[in-house]
């Protein structure tokens, strides 16, 4: 069996086809801008509520060779809801290609299925020719379909929620609420039930009545089948007391709307306050305000509060709560159910914690009252103004904030302490805990203020760091944060380092100073070293006059000369004696606080001990005898080298020498002094010791030594020669 089914206008057709007689004929069903082919002996489903019908036209197209003749109606036999007509006049002849229409109606009169069959009989001529012979055959035979039929029917129900009894109703009656609380909900579930053989569509659902409302509708229209039920809930929610009516309209996608009457009552207990502790009871309605007599801190005051239903209804205190500090209820057990005029009653307690007025919350169900009172004592506000704003301490906020300032800069602001409470306020002590702060200002201490007066401190801070600063304002027992943070401080001017420059003579003593271009406002100090730099073993003479090579400087606020502890604006420094570059390089930094002002690129002052000839200091005759002595001479080399040492005799008059200068090579000896760890201690200082010896005849009574009269020497390395250094021969 195949089956199938199409929309006609609203219509379901389903078509089932069975075996029947092969015909000659497409048969085409159709209705509106739908269509659909069948074979013949298809049964077709046609959907119409009692009251209405549903119409399909079967188009048969002649496909044969021959001719059909049709010269009976169609036949319907079975359920009289069906007919079939045929809008031309019989006989109809069709020759090929040709069609014939029949209308079938559906038109019932109860919701039950129904059915039948349709005939339509037809007699088909074809000719056939063999050779020269030409033969006629006749043929009858019928189009024929399967008609069936169902309707809808709906009927109403309802479910109250308070009892869960499916109720029918007919249209035009009435679903009667039970008594609801005044803004409770109360809810009825409406069936709407298809009790027919066919589907119905349920193309509208409204509601009047302002205290109901439809809840679950879906999306319309909607079709319900046959033996289904579209439910949607009915809610009633009364705003006041009295009755409400209200009225439910469904529609169908045929025949008349039905109708559904609604009515409620809505009932409500009413809760009215009053206060017991006043004569007579003072009234409060909710929204108002609740007063607290004035109660000195740390006591306790309370009044009574009675809650009488006045209403029609019970009324049930589920909940009493209360919220503010220094407010309090006494024990109630709940919830408790008060029947029309029964009351109960309970206490509010205030016990301050501060001076000063004082609110909180009184909530009884959904009515909320305000609670005020008054707590009799001193109390002491702080405030402060920064940026034209006036900032007052508390609730959670203790602290008094700085703007950033600058280091070497101050900010200050202005304090103020007020007495807010109803009783004098005494003040013992006011000072700064810690931190980079003063206060100035203060008022003789111990100060009394009475209720309303004030008194006015300055803080000040001057931050001597860079990043947070913070410290404390003590007053008595209170402490109070102070909270700031220090900025770059201005960059340190120009400054300009005084002393020797180009090449220095060695082993000499130069003095240095160091100047700033203009003055600085915070005091600097600072350190001054000293580094050396060269092919050759540094000297270790090399440093200041206070030793080192380093140094500390101060440089006073507001001045532009630094101060080298006792040595003044004046350093002494020692150049030693080995060619080298000496360089000296300052750093700077806050004296309070240590922030570095040293530039990225320091300038720095540098000078040269070059290479030069030898240098002699010293020169003395040891070891003397009969026949000779020694000669000692000292002296340094900045190169740390030496070539030759040149000793010059003078011979006392009458005496002569054959040779009275002598040169003496000193560069092994001298290589092995100066590569030597023990020399770098002494830069390039040397001390070389030569003996002589002499020969000769001199005159009875005589020596040898009488005969010279003075010794001079020089010494020589690769740049030249040195001074000449004498000594006379004793």
């Amino acid at each position: 069996m195949i089956s199938r089914k199409f929309g006609l206008a609203g219509v379901l057709f389903a078509i089932a086809t069975t075996a029947a007689a092969q015909i000659p004929f497409q048969l085409l069903v159709s209705q509106s801008n739908n269509a659909i082919t069948v074979q013949n002996g298809a049964s077709l489903t046609f959907v119409a509520a009692v009251g209405q019908s549903a119409t399909a036209k079967l188009t048969a197209t002649y496909t044969g060779t021959g001719q059909v003749v049709i010269s009976q109606i169609p036949n319907v036999f079975g359920s009289s809801a069906f007919t079939a007509t045929l809008p031309a006049k019989l006989p109809i002849v069709l020759n090929p290609g040709a069609s014939v229409t029949v209308t079938i109606n559906f038109s019932p009169t109860s919701a039950t299925a129904s059915s039948s069959q349709m005939n339509l009989p037809y007699v088909e001529t074809v000719s056939t020719t063999t050779g020269t012979t030409t033969s006629t055959t006749s043929t009858a035979n019928v189009i024929t379909l399967g008609l069936q039929g169902t309707a809808p029917s709906f009927a109403l129900s309802y479910v109250l929620q308070t009892d869960q009894n499916v109720v029918p109703i007919q249209s035009g009656g009435l679903i009667p609420f039970a008594p609801t609380l005044v803004g409770a909900t109360a809810q009825a579930a409406l069936n709407v039930t298809n009790t027919g053989s066919g589907p119905g569509t349920v193309t509208g659902i409204s509601i009047s009545g302002s205290a109901f409302k439809i809840s679950g509708k879906p999306l319309l229209p909607s079709t319900v089948n046959s033996g289904q039920t579209l439910q949607v809930l009915v809610l009633y929610t009364p705003t006041a007391v009295g009755t409400d009516t209200g009225l439910i309209t469904i529609t169908f996608d045929s025949g008349s709307p039905v109708t559904v009457n609604l009515s409620g009552s809505g009932t409500a207990s009413s809760f009215t306050y009053s206060i017991l502790s006043t004569t007579p009871p003072t009234a409060i309605s909710p929204g108002g305000t609740i007063s607290l007599p004035n109660t000195q801190v740390g006591q306790s005051s309370t009044i009574t509060i009675r809650v009488l239903n006045s209403g029609n209804a019970n009324g049930t205190v589920s909940s009493v709560n209360i919220a503010g500090q220094g407010f309090s209820l006494s024990t109630l057990v709940l919830p408790n159910v008060l029947a029309p005029n029964a009351s109960l009653t309970f206490n509010i307690t205030f016990t301050p914690t501060q001076p000063g007025a004082q609110t909180g919350t009184l909530i009884v169900n959904s009515d909320t009252f305000s609670l005020s009172g008054t707590g009799l004592g001193a109390l002491l506000v702080y405030s402060y103004v920064a940026g034209g704003s006036t900032i007052t301490l508390g609730a959670g906020n203790n602290s008094v904030v700085f703007s950033p300032v600058m280091v070497s800069q101050s900010e200050q602001l202005i304090f103020d302490v007020k007495n807010a409470g109803t009783l004098p306020a005494t003040i013992s002590n006011i000072g700064v805990g810690s931190g980079p702060y003063v206060v100035s200002g203060l008022p003789p201490l111990p100060v009394t203020l009475a209720p309303n007066a004030d008194f006015q401190i300055t803080i000040k801070f001057t931050p001597t760091t860079v990043g947070p600063a913070n410290g404390t304002l003590l007053l008595d027992a209170t402490t109070i944060a102070l909270i700031g943070s220090g900025t770059a401080p201005p960059p340190l001017p120009a400054y300009t380092i005084a002393g020797p420059s180009g090449n220095t003579a060695p082993m000499t003593q130069p003095t240095v100073g160091l100047t700033l271009a203009s003055a600085y406002p915070v005091a600097i100090t600072g350190v001054l070293t000293m580094s050396i730099a060269g092919a050759l073993p540094a000297d270790p003479a090399v440093q200041f006059a206070t030793g080192g090579r380093t140094v500390a400087f101060t440089i006073p606020a507001n001045q532009t000369s630094a101060v080298f502890g006792t040595q003044g604006t004046q350093l002494g420094l020692q150049t030693g004696t080995v060619a080298s570059t000496i360089t000296l390089t300052p750093s700077f930094a806050t004296q309070a606080g240590n922030v570095d002002l040293t530039p990225a690129a320091p300038s720095s002052l540098q000078f040269t001990v070059a290479p030069a000839v030898p240098s002699l200091i010293a020169m003395q005759l040891g070891s003397l005898s009969a026949t000779g002595f020694t000669i000692q001479v000292t002296g340094f080399s900045t190169p740390r080298s030496l070539k030759s040492m040149a000793v010059q005799f003078t011979t006392a008059p009458g005496f002569s020498m054959p040779t009275t200068q002598f040169t003496i090579d000193v560069s092994q000896v001298s290589t092995v002094w100066y590569d030597s760890t023990a020399s770098q201690a002494f830069g390039s200082l040397f001390t070389i010791s030569v003996p002589f010896t002499f020969q000769g005849t001199v005159p009875a009574g005589q020596s040898i030594l009488k005969a010279i009269t003075s010794v001079s020497v020089t010494m020589s390395n690769a740049l030249g020669a040195s001074n000449s250094l004498q000594a006379a021969v004793p």
